[in-house]
């Protein structure tokens, strides 16, 4: 997996992941540079936060309802959340991400933070996978038990306020995205062997 340098985020990179975290109550989501990129933002004004609605708009308009229904529904149940869908990136070009994300809801019930990785898989989605067409499914890989495993951890670390632990688990998470992501890519060429 590439991560785009700073300055030109994206550019000349497919098969990106970025990562983002939103406090619900707030209505503010914290998102790194591939992120942002990839729906279309600012990345200086989405370091303050930004809204989900700024977010929303980066979905293409195609997929924007659905997603955003997809996205309001599983934060109202909490726990797991995957989609795929397109975004609208500024520099005009359409991009296909697989978005992973976990709900946690407060003692009331209601929902309170999520966070969570977007990875493009516009490369895939062009060459005519059919596996980028459907969300993993939770049981396909151990990595993906894993990563599952790896978010509900990385909430317990961030509520026990411990940041060295919080960053050391982001990049257990970011290396098991890459793992699932060259999994998956393994096992495209051996389909198309």
């Amino acid at each position: 997996m590439r991560h785009a340098p700073p300055h030109c985020p994206g550019a000349g990179f497919t098969d990106l992941m970025g990562s983002w975290v939103w406090d619900i109550a707030r209505d503010r989501i914290y998102a790194d540079d591939v992120s942002t990129f990839l729906f279309g933002l600012d990345p200086c004004e989405a370091q303050t936060g930004l809204s989900a609605a700024a977010y929303e708009a980066g979905i293409h308009p195609e997929d924007r309802d659905a997603v955003a229904a997809q996205f309001r529904a599983s934060a109202a149940r909490g726990g797991l959340y995957v989609a795929e869908y397109r975004t609208c990136p500024r520099d005009g070009s359409v991009r296909w991400v697989l978005e992973r994300g976990h709900f946690y809801h407060d003692e009331a019930g209601r929902p309170r933070r999520a966070h969570g990785v977007v990875v493009d898989i516009s490369d895939r989605k062009r060459e005519g996978d059919g596996s980028a067409s459907r969300p993993p499914s939770r049981t396909d890989h151990p990595l993906e038990r894993a990563a599952d495993l790896c978010m509900a951890t990385r909430e317990a670390v961030r509520e026990a306020r411990q940041p060295f632990l919080l960053k050391l688990i982001d990049m257990v998470l970011l290396e098991l995205g890459r793992e699932l992501k060259r999994s998956m890519d393994r096992e495209r060429r051996r389909r198309l062997s």
